[in-house]
């Protein structure tokens, strides 16, 4: 006769409340340590975006050396385009982005040969083909970008020297094919260009420009910014006279620093 067996019984967890707190205590410290590598990440994504865009920056303000431009240049493209936007009802943080990326709006000038850029006389045929591709050249340098600044900075690279009829370059889009940003700094770019010294000509009246802007409405020009741009030109030509002032101040100075450490 057999002799009957106890049925097995599981042997039960030694702590099973500690086995728990353990774990949780791991998945902690683990979650720490991910968070503290995405801050980390972050940071580094954030110091090569600055990095990044400050390049161009620099990039542009040797184009417009090269060019024979004003230091303030594109100081003075940026304040006047943010203040036609303004005028136009664009909200605030759009005219400080754009106030931003309008100074990049040359920075395809680093590509043409300084002595096309600056030649005292007038451009041969094939020497003004070359300067036409600027808008191109300074779009290809920002490329595609998912930062809002170097992504409208592409766009008014390439589109600001078309005309509103469709006679412009590089691409002859006309009328609201243009973007808004190009048409703005576009009629910014035209004013300072032409009420300052370049090295093929002296800088003209500044009601001689006016009056220019006034006659290339709905042709080279959007209307609807050159009836902004004349509503606001007594701030425009404020800003002017005190960007000028600084400039002499620096010239004086011979300082080569940012513009905006000249106080």
């Amino acid at each position: 006769m057999s002799t009957p067996t106890m049925p097995e019984t599981t042997a039960p967890l030694a702590d099973p409340t500690g086995e728990i707190e353990r774990l949780a205590r791991r998945i902690a410290e683990a979650e720490a340590e991910l968070a503290s590598l995405r801050t980390e990440r972050d940071r580094a994504l954030n110091t090569i975006a600055s990095l990044r865009k400050e390049t161009f920056f620099d990039l542009a303000r040797c184009a417009e050396r090269n060019d024979g431009e004003s230091p303030l240049h594109t100081a003075r493209i940026g304040i006047y385009a943010s203040l036609i936007a303004t005028e136009l009802g664009y909200p605030d943080e759009h005219c400080a982005l754009l106030e931003s990326a309008a100074q990049l709006h040359d920075i395809g000038k680093i590509g043409i040969h300084t002595s096309i850029l600056s030649k005292p006389g007038p451009l041969s045929i094939e020497e003004w083909k070359m300067m036409r591709e600027h808008p191109r050249i300074g779009a290809s340098i920002i490329g595609d970008s998912e930062e809002p600044l170097l992504r409208l900075a592409a766009e008014i690279s390439l589109t600001h020297h078309e005309h509103f009829n469709g006679a412009g370059y590089p691409l002859g889009l006309a009328g609201e094919t243009i973007p808004m940003a190009g048409r703005i700094v576009g009629l910014a770019d035209f004013f300072d260009a032409l009420t300052h010294d370049r090295s093929y000509r002296k800088a003209l009246p500044v009601d001689k420009v006016l009056s220019m802007i006034g006659e290339r409405r709905g042709e080279q020009f959007d209307p609807q910014i050159v009836d902004a741009f004349m509503r606001i030109f007594e701030q425009i030509e404020e800003v002017r006279e005190q960007l000028v002032e600084q400039e002499a101040f620096g010239e004086a100075a011979e300082w080569d620093g940012p513009w905006w450490m000249v106080y």
